[in-house]
């Protein structure tokens, strides 16, 4: 078993290399000198390993109790590693407004305007607060005409035009992307 005075006197080497603390927790020693801990079980008569943190963000009793935590899934015939997967492509395909809007932004709005503050405001100013939280695909037309209609009743026309374009664009893009809007009985936002 590994103690926090080995693990701090552990110097990076020309290839990278394990030290075992026992029950499948490993620290991994990178000739960068970042160590990171490892938790490397068998499921199924397979390998698999998963990757728990970096030390010393995480310490060595930090490491040992989420081993042990791990090793309780593994024993109810689960992979803790296929859950980590799961649970990264659950936030890719099934994301927020705030984090879709994100996405819009860098990969259309910075490329395709000279000046994307304003897109930025609306995003900021309007949409986040009322919406960003709210799954992307509970999001539905009556939502979206809240926001605008809000603007247009408080006789900001101009601004209610521009927020509706924002969003208008924000969401034909998700459905270029084939990104699930709105739940199975609904179709998505006219705008």
């Amino acid at each position: 078993m590994l103690t926090e005075i080995q693990i701090r006197s552990f110097k990076p080497a020309a290839t990278r290399y394990l030290k075992t603390d026992g029950r499948g927790l490993s620290l991994d020693i990178l000739p960068s000198g970042v160590k990171t801990w490892q938790f490397r079980y068998r499921l199924n008569g397979k390998q698999e390993k998963i990757v728990l943190g970096r030390y010393p963000d995480l310490g060595l009793g930090g490491a040992r109790s989420e081993r042990d935590r791990l090793a309780q899934i593994v024993t109810k015939g689960q992979s803790p590693s296929q859950q980590k997967v799961q649970a990264r492509v659950a936030v890719l395909t099934d994301p927020t407004v705030r984090e879709f809007c994100e996405r819009y932004y860098r990969e259309q709005v910075q490329r395709r305007l000279k000046r994307p503050g304003e897109v930025r405001r609306y995003m900021d100013s309007e949409i986040f607060p009322t919406l960003g939280d709210r799954k992307l695909k509970d999001v539905g037309v009556m939502d979206i005409q809240r926001l605008v209609y809000r603007k247009r009743d408080k006789g900001r026309i101009t601004t209610a035009l521009h927020l509706r374009a924002v969003l208008k664009q924000a969401f034909d893009y998700a459905l270029e992307n084939r990104l699930e809007l709105l739940s199975e009985n609904a179709s998505g936002p006219n705008l």
